[in-house]
Order: structure tokens, then sequence, then C-alpha cells
């Protein structure tokens, strides 16, 4: 009688309202009961249907198709897509007689807790680096206006300060920009990863590459401004020393030679790399290093890194030299120390000098050690200019 009735009801009434009839709580078959209402037609181009979770739309031949995760699952991220391809046979593409479908955004949510503790570790991070750049980018708008304003204070020496905080302002927005940019383009570049790992018997046509364009060049952008970052730094301890240790020194002739140094050398190794990585490596989002090509622009960053520190090793030496001299006579040591400290301090941040630390420093991504790095170079690299901007203005 129980099985009359189930088939009375499935015959008798359509299919759907017999589901919503014997499992209202399903939300999966009430889905399933939706899809089934709006694919009333299939044909032999990568026809719609229902895939177990989703329902998916009719695909066009060489696209990726992308819904949204299912709101139903309730622990799915559901902010992210779930991604297909159709071949240019117009089917569905297939990994081991099974239609592929991407769920990894989805499942962003599902990670074992190892993974969760590094997510919430990035995160962290984010948070930290975000608020220390939108420091730092704030203090120089107003160290900007005050050196603009005073004529007094017009002098080379502050215009090398203003060229610095320009750059690291640049740096700090490009970093807010790639962050978006290349966030939005994580998911399919996965998924672009996934399919050429695992598939190479069905015939496809590759992702477009123009999609990727305005990522590549919020990359680019990123490693221009990073770049010139560190070569204005190390113009500003080239100007430093070069007024200690040059009797003659004509700083406003020298002014036009430290700007190109500062922005024209960074562009020349910069587009190299682009150049070359368009013509070698010209693979999705151009955030990954793409083995020893990144050195065409990582080698020149850790000269000016590495001049940096042994201009400063200098200045210092000199300082404590002076300092002692001119408190020759006098047992107050603690106050010659003092003053030492406070004048090192000062080179620190103007010289970058923690950066020598943290290229010595291995590259792992695991360990007590790697997160301990983590924090302090991000605090470092996005809070040092908010200290040399209060400095600069005393």
């Amino acid at each position: 009688l129980l099985l009359y009735l189930f088939y009375y009801l499935a015959v008798e009434l359509d299919f759907c309202s017999f589901v919503y009839f014997l499992i209202s709580s399903s939300n999966v078959l009430k889905a399933l009961c939706v899809c089934g209402l709006h694919v009333l037609y299939t044909d032999e181009v990568c026809s719609p249907g229902w895939d177990g979770l989703v329902c998916w739309p009719r695909g066009s031949p060489g696209t990726v198709t992308k819904v949204s995760c299912p709101s139903y699952v309730y622990d799915f991220n559901h902010n992210g897509f779930v991604y297909r391809q159709c071949d240019l046979n117009g089917s569905w593409v297939s990994v081991e007689n099974r239609t592929w479908v991407n769920y990894s955004d989805c499942l962003r949510f599902l990670a074992p807790g190892i993974e969760k503790g590094k997510r919430d570790f990035f995160e962290r991070l984010h948070i930290m680096y975000t608020v220390g750049y939108a420091v730092s980018f704030s203090s120089l708008l107003v160290a900007i206006f005050i050196i603009g304003y005073f004529r007094r204070l017009h002098c080379t020496r502050n215009y090398i300060h203003m060229h610095l905080f320009v750059s690291f302002m640049l740096r700090a927005v490009s970093i807010f920009v790639k962050d978006r940019v290349v966030y939005a383009n994580g998911v399919l570049q996965e998924y672009d990863t996934m399919l050429m790992d695992n598939i190479s018997t069905v015939s496809i046509s590759p992702l477009d590459k123009t999609q990727y364009v305005g990522c590549k060049i919020t990359v680019l952008f990123f490693i221009y401004f990073l770049a010139t970052n560190y070569y204005w730094i190390l113009v500003e301890g080239l100007y430093l020393h070069s007024l200690i240790f040059m009797a003659f020194f004509s700083d406003s002739k020298y002014l036009w030679g430290f700007t190109l140094i500062g922005w024209g050398v960074p562009a020349l190794f910069v587009s190299t790399w682009a150049v070359v990585r368009a013509t070698l490596m010209d693979v999705r989002c151009w955030e990954l290093s793409a083995g020893n090509i990144k050195w065409i622009y990582q080698v020149p960053i850790l000269t000016a890194i590495g001049l940096n520190f042994i201009l400063f090793v200098n200045i210092v030496r000199v300082l404590a030299t002076k300092i002692r001299e001119t408190n020759a006579g006098r047992y107050d040591t603690r106050k010659q120390y003092r003053k030492l400290a406070k004048s090192t301090l000062v080179l620190v941040l103007v010289f970058g000098v923690h950066y020598i630390v943290f290229v010595g420093m291995p590259h792992t991504f695991t360990g007590v050690g790697w997160e301990l790095r983590m924090y302090c170079e991000l605090f470092f690299n996005s809070f040092q200019l908010f200290f040399f901007a209060f400095l600069s203005v005393l």
C-alpha cells in the first residue's frame, strides 16, 4: 500500500511536488526540482543539467562556465564559484570518464585544521600590514604637505625625502590593488593549473590570456614601485654619505642624477623582466616567481640593500668617531652612547638596514621561525616610513 501511494504521488503529481511532499527539509532535492523545471530541453552543445549539487546552464564551446557555490550547502564558501570547461567539440570536459568540475573555491572553509591555521595566520598578517601601510600613507601625506607648504623646508635633502615618500605611497597603493586583483584572479588560476595537470587527451581551447592582462599590469607596477622604494632608500644613503665624505659636494647639482637612480634604474630592470617573462613564461598572473626569471629584478634590489648596508656601517663609524671627539675629556659616556644610539636608530630607518637581516634568513614556509620572520618583516616594511616621516618633520 505504501509503495502504491508513492507510485501514485510520483505519477499523478509532478515529480517536484512528490519530492516536496516526501521530504520538504531537503534543500538539495528542492534545488534539483527547480533545476528540472528549467532544464526542459537538451542538445549536443554542453547541455544544461544537474551534477548532484549544482544546476548548470548551457555552456559555450571553448569557454569556462561558472555558477555560484550553492547556498544550501551551509559549510561552503557562498561567495565563491564552481567551474566547468566546455571544449571545442561542444562537450563538457571529462577526466576519467567523469565530467570535470572544480569546487575548490567552495571548499575553502572545509580545509583541515592546519590549513585553517595558516589561513588565520595570513589574515592576521594582512590586517597588520594593511593598517601599517594605511598609517604610513596618511603620515606621508601630512609630511609632504608640511615640506611643500613651508618654503624654508625647500632644499635638496627634503626633495629627496619627498621622492622617497611618493615611492612608498605608490608602493602601498600597488599592494592594496594587487591584493584585490590577484585575489579576484586566484580561483581562475587555480582552475587553470588543475586543468593543465589533469587533462592531456581532451581537445580544449587554452584559457584566454587576455583575461589576465589587468592582473599582469598590476603585478608589474607592484614590482616597479617596490624596486623604486628600495632605490630611493639607496639614494637617501648616497646623499647622506656624499655630504659627509665629499668636501665640495653640490647637492642641487646631483639631484637629477639621484632622480634617475631612484626612478630610472628600476624601470630598466623591471621592464627587462617583463619582456623576458612575457616571452618565456607568459602564464597566469605573473605573481609567481617563474623560476630564475625573478633574479632579473631581485639581484638589483639585493644589490641596493647591500650597498645601503655598507653606507650605513661607514656612516655609523664616522658618527661614533665624531661623538667621541666632541666629548673628549668628559666622563659622561652614557650620554655619548645615547646620542650614538639615537643617531643610529634614525639611520636604520633611513637606510632600511633591517632588510639585510631578512635577506639572510632562509625562505621557508613552515615553522615558528618563518612566522616570526613574516611578522617582523611586514611590520617594519609597512610602518617604516611612518617613523621616518615623523622624524623628518621634527
